[in-house]
């Protein structure tokens, strides 16, 4: 196989169940079109050398496949619910959170891509698992071949028609078992690309929180600084302010000296406060 085709299945199970099964089908077809037209059918021919008892453990063992095959599909039908179940959860408690992620537009589209990519894979898991569940076996035998079989007069002639209904219940079967097994494979490999699409979905939100949180505080450390420079450049005005004062200063000027007295009030608060901010930033032992 080539490795663009490899590529293909895995990222698309669909694909290549689609194309093993059509090869399987025209099989079956052939195959049935073959004992409806009593041509010999070398695998069915065997079953006219062994002994009956043999046969029905043949046969038993072929349709015992089908319910084995169904079990795993209740398994994966069972991993379906409980991924689309995280998935609703996870997805309402995010719409709650979204103000704390980080926007941008390649990671919304990343993380709308691989949400939907999930969502696709799980959807198609649990088809081919309801598929699988809902098989029935196709090539039983009628009323109408045990009112033949009772027509027979020699026992050796009865012998060789029942095996060789069973031969042909065997390979009919076989073909069903097949189909289905694919079935159930691709459900596998639907639900395996899910849970790695959901995989990468929260490694990008994960991503995202913390974007967001580095984003968030470079913009309060930014607010800061523009805090502490306003700060600064209001207590140079002041201190400009207050020797402008002292120039023309008049020590019986009542008024001069209640806005000296403020200026100095102010300028103490202001160093305060950048004392203050300044502690807060220091780190603490």
């Amino acid at each position: 196989m080539k490795f663009p085709k490899k590529v293909l299945y895995a990222i698309l199970p669909l694909t290549e169940c689609n194309s093993a099964n059509k090869y399987v089908k025209n099989q079956q077809k052939d195959t049935w079109n073959k004992i409806q037209q009593r041509e010999t059918v070398p695998d069915i021919q065997k079953f006219a050398n062994i002994e009956e008892d043999d046969a029905k453990y043949l046969i038993s063992g072929i349709r015992s496949n089908i319910d084995s095959l169904q079990d795993k599909a209740k398994v994966t039908a069972v991993a379906v619910t409980l991924a689309f179940s995280m998935v609703g959860g996870i997805s309402g408690y995010l719409l709650n959170l979204k103000e704390k992620l980080y926007a941008n537009g390649l990671l919304t589209g990343a993380l709308i891509f691989f949400v939907i990519a999930s969502c696709f894979y799980l959807i198609t898991s649990g088809y081919f698992s309801l598929i699988t569940l809902n098989s029935r076996p196709k090539y039983d035998f009628s009323p109408d071949e045990f009112a033949y079989l009772s027509q027979l007069q020699s026992e050796d002639k009865k012998k060789e028609e029942k095996l060789s209904m069973i031969g042909q219940q065997y390979k009919m079967t076989t073909y069903q078992n097949t189909i289905l097994n694919n079935y159930v494979d691709c459900s596998n490999n639907n639900l395996r690309n899910a849970l790695i699409t959901l995989g990468i979905f929260f490694s990008l939100i994960c991503i995202s929180f913390v974007l967001a949180e580095n984003i968030q505080e470079d913009k309060q450390s930014k607010a800061e600084v523009k805090q502490m420079q306003v700060l600064e450049g209001v207590q140079t005005e002041i201190q400009t302010f207050k020797q402008e004062l002292d120039g023309i200063k008049n020590s019986n000027n009542t008024e001069y000296k209640e806005l000296s007295s403020s200026l100095k009030e102010l300028n103490l608060k202001l160093e305060k406060i950048l004392k203050e901010d300044i502690d807060q930033k220091k780190p603490k032992q």
